[in-house]
């Protein structure tokens, strides 16, 4: 079995290792290589319903904030494509998650530094080189960068639930599940509960018979989208707001969640006027509801479908509805891959049992001296709101690549700030931080 070996290779093809994989493509100072154990791309092909839109600029694709030349943008997807022109009389400002996901795919199959139906076995590091094998092959790289894995979170009362007629979103456009005649329950009042809704109030699954949206937030809440909020996605605020101390980071994580956790606000007018145009014009009966402040507390069997325990927030009152059908749009949990299990052993893990990461997104860990981990989509707790989202996906890969390369590949000096945030705090060392090999 022959050894490839390389400079840095990434573990998982997600929209972010594409993006470090896209803007390393063009430099030949490093060499590159991303696995992935699918046979081919698919980003959350549960969730890629007919309608659902983005809830960023498609300008924020895998290169353009850092690299517009790119062969692997999204405009130049466009070109390749032979739709640009017909993309520009669309009007668009936000594309749906189908076409973004059909670009991501392009990007992902066209790029020589990815390989797929790859799955990786093992991690292991000889203070050297990191060992990887796969299936059927063996790998060397000098530096590592891993996307963590998003697992469905689904609430402990409802896993002996888990069927075909309750289940998590992540899965609902893989099921194509036959909701006709059915009383069903959304438990989860962020975009992909206002995504499901729709759908199923448009009968993209059947006629179903009654919807219950659930929700424990305090309303059906916009994303926060204006353009002061936008500054919070930006390199300045992400550096500045390493800084500071856990607890507030915590704290200011928990405060801006709706600059990535809303519902956009062309979905919510969309939904609200269907919702007018079904009650006020044609005069329905009362099939759907929409039930903010309210928890699901417990479910259980009932003689048909699921009686499921609900408390309201406000009044602590307790109600029951009843369902043949749950959806659960409950989000995430990011996980570590199983392949870094014997690595783990030597990375300190945080509260949320993922690696300390330094402000270059490189893990803490003994042999950070010559040889580097870099997470993806693993920082939120250290970087703030924006690190889980697309918006500085390029900043992040080129901040990676200059890192691990030791040039400066890009150019990745922030642009003058709008607003000023207080942050620039002097460079600090980490008193733990020499010990760890930083």
């Amino acid at each position: 079995m022959n050894t490839q070996k390389v400079d840095l290779l990434g573990v998982g093809i997600g929209p972010f290792n594409l993006s470090i994989a896209a803007l390393a493509s063009t430099k030949s100072a490093l060499s590159t290589l991303f696995l992935e154990r699918k046979k081919e791309f698919a980003w959350h092909p549960g969730l890629l319903l007919n309608d659902a839109k983005m809830q960023t600029s498609y300008l924020k694709d895998l290169v353009t904030g850092i690299d517009p030349t790119n062969p692997y943008s999204f405009l130049n997807y466009l070109v390749e494509q032979h739709k640009l022109y017909p993309f520009i009389a669309s009007g668009q400002s936000v594309i749906s998650r189908l076409e973004f996901s059909h670009y991501l795919s392009w990007a992902a199959h066209s790029l020589a530094n990815t390989r797929f139906d790859q799955n990786v076995q093992s991690i292991e590091f000889d203070g050297d080189l990191f060992s990887i094998e796969t299936d059927d092959q063996c790998y060397q790289s000098k530096h590592l960068v891993v996307g963590t894995g998003m697992q469905p979170q689904v609430p402990a009362f409802c896993e002996p639930h888990i069927s075909n007629s309750c289940f998590h979103a992540s899965e609902l456009a893989l099921r194509k599940p036959n909701l006709s005649g059915k009383r069903v329950a959304i438990i989860g009042g962020g975009q992909t509960g206002a995504d499901v809704f729709q759908h199923l109030f448009d009968n993209t699954f059947g006629e179903v018979k009654e919807i219950n949206w659930i929700s424990r937030r305090s309303n059906i809440e916009a994303l926060d989208e204006s353009c002061f909020t936008d500054q919070y996605f930006m390199p300045d605020y992400v550096d500045g707001f390493y800084q500071l101390a856990q607890q507030t980071k915590n704290s200011e994580v928990s405060r801006q969640k709706l600059t990535s956790d809303g519902i956009t606000n062309d979905c919510l007018q969309g939904i609200y006027q269907r919702l007018y145009h079904d009650r006020f014009v044609l005069n329905k009966r009362s099939w759907w509801s929409i039930q903010p402040n309210r928890t699901l507390m417990s479910m259980a069997h009932a003689e048909l479908g699921y009686k499921l325990h609900l408390e309201h927030g406000l009044t602590h009152d307790n109600t029951q509805i009843n369902a043949d059908v749950v959806i659960l749009c409950t989000g995430y949990n990011r996980a570590l891959p199983a392949c870094l299990n014997e690595l783990a052993k030597q990375i300190p893990l945080n509260p949320q049992g993922l690696p300390e990461l330094c402000p270059d997104f490189s893990v803490k860990w003994p042999g950070a001296n010559r040889n580097h981990i870099y997470m993806v989509n693993a920082g939120i707790h250290s970087h703030g709101i924006a690190e889980p989202q697309l918006s500085l996906a390029t900043w992040r890969a080129a901040k990676i690549l200059n890192h691990a390369s030791g040039q400066n590949l890009y150019d990745i000096e922030p642009a003058e700030a709008v607003v000023d945030w207080g942050l620039n705090f002097m460079e600090q060392t980490d008193p733990g931080l020499s010990a760890l090999g930083s």
